[in-house]
């Protein structure tokens, strides 16, 4: 046999294998995206992009201004495709926390639709605190603004002097 003649037999083969490969290949491609996402069972391996999530979401329609109840909260745990490199933001809503917009039923739950109940609201008289190991000086004001918790909050101490610090309690804030 002449080497042209072995060449082209060998080149027919492998031509063969890489033809027979594809086929293979795509009767396997076909089969994967009619079957179930590898994601759907919670046990199954997860892609590189792909994470598994915890949102909170309302469990009925509710108005703008309500206060959330344990019975308006419900669970979604779902699969995202997540491609950047933080983690996505998965805080979760809390019974007590306030609507500040309509929310329809199923809804996720987040910022800014619905946040932390203010605890200091503007013109209230609040302790203003400052502490330094055991050094501590407390002094009233009046708040500026309406602050939830750790929010920052200003403090007016009289006419011509004004503190800012951060809410961290009931009518209490601490002083930066």
């Amino acid at each position: 046999m002449s080497s042209t003649a072995m060449f082209a037999t060998r080149s027919f083969i492998v031509l063969s294998l890489l033809v027979g490969s594809a086929a293979v290949l795509r009767a396997q491609t076909n089969a994967q995206s009619t079957a179930q996402p590898a994601a759907a069972s919670p046990d199954a391996p997860l892609a590189r992009d792909q994470r598994r999530v915890s949102y909170t979401v309302a469990a009925r329609a509710i108005a703008r201004g309500e206060t959330l109840r344990a019975e308006d909260i419900a669970m979604l745990d779902t699969v995202i495709v997540w491609r950047w490199n933080g983690s996505p933001d998965t805080t979760r809503a809390l019974p007590g926390w306030v609507t500040r917009r309509a929310i329809a039923a199923g809804e996720v739950l987040r910022a800014p639709a619905v946040g932390a109940p203010a605890l200091i609201t503007s013109g209230q008289t609040v302790t203003a605190i400052w502490q330094d190991g055991s050094l501590r000086l407390a002094i009233a004001g009046v708040a500026t603004n309406t602050a939830a918790l750790g929010a920052p909050v200003g403090v007016r101490i009289d006419r011509s002097r004004r503190l800012d610090g951060v809410a961290v309690g009931p009518n209490t804030v601490r002083l930066r």
